[in-house]
């Protein structure tokens, strides 16, 4: 009890004196030297129990003097919490009257700290004269915000008159040393003012001569005096101005407890405004805002000068030039916060003032920028600045202009390239050149000049659309068709061909060609065309290069515009198969065909086979290999049926009655006619058509090619013109003879078949009619199925939402019409797919 007595006298000390001052200095009762109390450690008792044990202490220390100078406990003391400063006045005096003598009696025999009992009665509020104590204090503030010298001991004497001011009696005077202290600030400041304002002698070289040096010296001392003004007041801050503080929480959700009055809610109202505030709200107000509009009306001064001095690559660069150093004088002298600020108002005076004759030259520096000028390099500098100016301006629509005129620019450059001389027979391969080298050039010059930002990427894109699907009046796109022809020439059979490298780069190259065609289902009718003709007549260069095509295009639109190019690969494969299993019959029955027999079984859905196929009386050498190859079919399958498509088969013959042995490649109806003069060398035209069962048209375009081959002469009338008549006379030619040793006899597709082992288009303008009406048939479908799985899944749908759904699904194969889309609606209300709802006429409801 003695040593918690002693410890609980050293805390009620120490806590109350040490917000005071960094030290007090206390004479020692047994060195008689200055020593400074230190504050003690960090206790951890529940705070409500201290002023309880003070109360307890003050009557038990005249009868526990003896024992003051046993030693303290280490763990209460390290126990110990510090003393609750609404404790302090209530306990401080009767715990030190009653402390005094004590600590005199035991100081004798005291090792530690003692402390004098005068000090400690110094502490205990009494009456002060406020004039006097203020007249005092007044001066050695004055010293301490002037940064003069102020002895200790006067230190310590006025961190006692603050104290006595703020606890005296009969009434506290915290207020009225807080307005005196405010009054002398005041005129301080008011007097730093005036001495910044003065010629005062400084040494400085500034162009202000001094201004701003005479200030930054008084902010730095007033800010330095301040400090310490604040380290003298501490207590006053502590215990009177913390109080009439209100707190955030208050603010926000105010005070049931707040005394309504009008100081107080003047106060609270000042404080809130405070809080609301921008802390750097008096430097944009003294500072920014007055920079800024100088900085506006010179920025305006400095590009009109420019303007009127040169031309628009002048001004820009200078412009630039003058941002750069405008953001740099911002970067050393102002805020970070009005960085934005600064060059918000230099592109508001000196380019977004500026934007018509900037906008003026634009057509003119793309053009030389584009074109093999001797200036195109400045032009393309010239471009990037103007970009560059007008991208933070772009909110307001300066780059508009911009980028329209860079799509204009590619657009006509486009059309120039596709109408240039070029030979017609190399058409295909002059679109894909020039399509792609106009997209490589404005790419790279976009990328140059504009960073590759998305707005150019898609000018150039919409750009190189409107050139891929140009058109005339009444006329389709032929890019479809061209795009096709150029893949097809690529991916066939060649006598003199490129690596494989450079044919792989060339076809990654078309894809490019290939997502700006609008219709690409009309592509995927042509491609899959071509690409039936090379598997059936085994043309293709190599088969990987076929399947990494088809997987381009898959990656481009989809599984489902590549399914049937897929399905065809597999027939192909399937079918090796199914003759590999063929031959394997005939040799287990004993069989033979006494001729080479190749079959391929294709799916009439996937392949673009035409329609019937024309009327054929096959020779007799074929005709046994076709009946056991059927019968070996139905006995694998059951349940298919086998259509021969004689206008796609080929054979090849060999010659016996030439000097030279010829390889014939032809047509099986071609194959047929020159088997009839194998017993004989001379025969009637009509004869040899009846048997072959062909009608006039079939007849004349297979017979044509062996004619002018030199295979057969023709005496009279033989191809049958002139209302069917065919008088004329056959006869082989046995005195044929060709340089090559392999001859290969084409023929023209019918007009109305989409297959064909020739390659002639005389039946263009025909064929491609035929074409536009099976296109719209199938697009009317894909349209008509989109709607029902739409429908389907939504139930009930507006109209303009349905069109919308519609036309997002299409995109990837076509771009469809409203009109056709409204078409397709009323056919499957028709067909009782849809109704529209009760009661409205743009809805639509799906009937299950």
């Amino acid at each position: 009890m003695k040593s918690i007595t002693l410890l609980f006298v050293y805390c009620v000390l120490s806590q109350h004196i040490n917000p005071l001052s960094a030290g007090v200095y206390v004479p020692s009762l047994a060195a008689a030297a200055p020593l400074v109390l230190p504050a003690p450690p960090p206790t951890y008792f529940d705070d409500a129990c201290v002023p309880a044990a003070l109360q307890a202490v003050a009557p038990l220390l005249p009868t526990l003097a003896p024992a003051l100078a046993t030693t303290i406990s280490t763990s209460i003391a390290a126990a110990l919490p510090p003393l609750l400063e609404s404790a302090l006045p209530l306990v401080l005096t009767s715990v030190l009257t009653a402390a005094g003598p004590l600590l005199e009696a035991a100081a004798p025999c005291c090792n530690c700290i003692c402390i004098q009992y005068s000090l400690m009665m110094s502490l205990k509020p009494r009456n002060v004269d406020f004039q006097e104590t203020w007249a005092n204090l007044k001066e050695t503030v004055a010293g301490v915000v002037g940064l003069r010298s102020v002895e200790r001991s006067v230190w310590n004497t006025r961190f006692s008159d603050v104290y006595a001011l703020c606890v005296a009696q009969p009434e506290p005077l915290a207020d009225k040393l807080y307005d005196e202290t405010r009054n002398f600030l005041e005129e301080h400041v008011s007097g730093l003012l005036q001495r910044v304002k003065s010629n005062t002698s400084l040494e400085s070289t500034d162009y202000t001569d001094g201004l701003l040096s005479r200030y930054v010296s008084a902010w730095r001392e007033y800010s330095q005096g301040v400090a310490y003004l604040n380290s003298l007041y501490s207590y006053l801050n502590l215990q009177h101005v913390k109080r009439q503080k209100v707190s955030d929480a208050e603010i926000i959700y105010g005070s049931a407890a707040t005394v309504s009055c009008a100081e107080h809610d003047a106060r609270q109202l000042e404080v809130r405004n405070f809080r609301v505030r921008s802390p750097l709200a008096l430097y944009q107000q003294l500072v920014l805002e007055p920079y800024l509009s100088a900085a506006a009306s010179h920025h305006a001064r400095f590009a009109a000068a420019l303007l009127q001095q040169g031309d628009i690559s002048h001004y820009m660069k200078h412009v630039l030039e003058g941002l750069e150093k405008e953001i740099s004088l911002g970067h050393r002298f102002l805020h970070l916060s009005s960085l934005e600020a600064v060059r918000g108002c230099y592109e508001r005076a000196a380019v977004a003032a500026h934007l018509p004759a900037l906008h003026a030259d634009i057509e003119r520096l793309l053009r030389e920028a584009c074109e093999d000028h001797p200036h195109a390099e400045q032009r393309r500098n010239d471009l990037r600045r103007m970009y560059t100016l007008l991208k933070p301006l772009s909110g307001q629509g300066a780059l508009k202009p911009l980028i329209e005129a860079a799509h204009a620019q590619a657009a006509r450059e486009g059309h120039a390239l596709l109408d240039a001389k070029h030979n017609k027979d190399e058409a295909h391969t002059h679109f894909v050149n020039a399509m792609l080298s106009l997209h490589g050039k404005y790419s790279k010059l976009f990328a140059e000049v504009f960073g590759g930002a998305q707005a150019f990427v898609g000018a150039l894109d919409k750009a190189c659309s409107a050139v891929v699907n140009s058109r005339g009046a009444n006329e389709s796109s032929r890019a479809p068709e061209l795009l096709a022809r150029y893949c097809d020439c690529l991916l066939r059979k060649r006598s003199s061909a490129g690596s494989d490298t450079d044919t792989d780069d060339k076809l990654a190259a078309a894809i490019v060609v290939f997502k700006y065609v609008d219709d690409k289902d009309v592509f995927q009718k042509y491609y899959a065309r071509a690409l039936a003709r090379r598997l059936i007549h085994q043309l293709s260069a190599s088969m990987e290069q076929e399947e990494a095509m088809i997987n381009r295009l898959k990656a481009a639109c989809g599984y489902e515009f590549t399914n049937k190019l897929h399905r065809m690969f597999t027939d192909v494969a399937v079918s090796a198969d199914l003759n590999a299993k063929f031959q394997q019959h005939l040799r287990d029955n004993n069989l033979s065909t006494n001729t080479g027999f190749f079959i391929q079984v294709l799916q009439a859905g996937a392949w673009p086979l035409g329609g019937a196929m024309a009327p054929l009386a096959p020779p007799l050498q074929l005709e046994r290999p076709a009946r056991l190859f059927e019968q070996f079919y139905r006995a694998s399958f059951s349940g298919r049926r086998l259509a021969w498509l004689h206008h796609l088969c080929t054979g090849e013959l060999r010659t016996r009655y030439t000097p030279r042995v010829y390889h014939l490649a032809a047509t099986t109806p071609q194959c047929a006619l020159l088997l009839c003069f194998e017993t004989v060398d001379s025969a009637p035209a009509k004869e040899l058509r009846d048997t072959l069962q062909l009608n006039n048209e079939t007849w004349g375009r297979h017979l044509k090619p062996l004619i002018e081959a030199g295979l057969l002469t023709a005496e009279g009338d033989v191809e049958g013109e002139g209302e069917g008549q065919c008088e004329g006379t056959l006869t082989l030619n046995l005195n044929f003879s060709c340089k090559r040793t392999k001859v290969r006899l084409t023929c023209a597709n019918a007009p109305n078949q989409q297959g064909g082992s020739g390659g002639g288009s005389g039946s263009g303008s025909v064929n491609e009619g035929n074409e536009c009406v099976h296109c719209d048939d199938d697009r009317k479908m894909y349209l008509q199925a989109a709607i029902v799985r739409i429908m389907k899944q939504r139930k009930v749908l507006r109209h303009t939402e349905l069109i919308q759904e519609v036309v997002s699904q299409a995109r990837s194969s076509f771009a469809p019409s409203v009109a056709m889309i409204k078409k397709c609606i009323e056919a499957l209300i028709d067909k009782q797919y849809l109704e529209r709802a009760v009661g409205t006429l743009d809805t639509y409801s799906y009937l299950a």
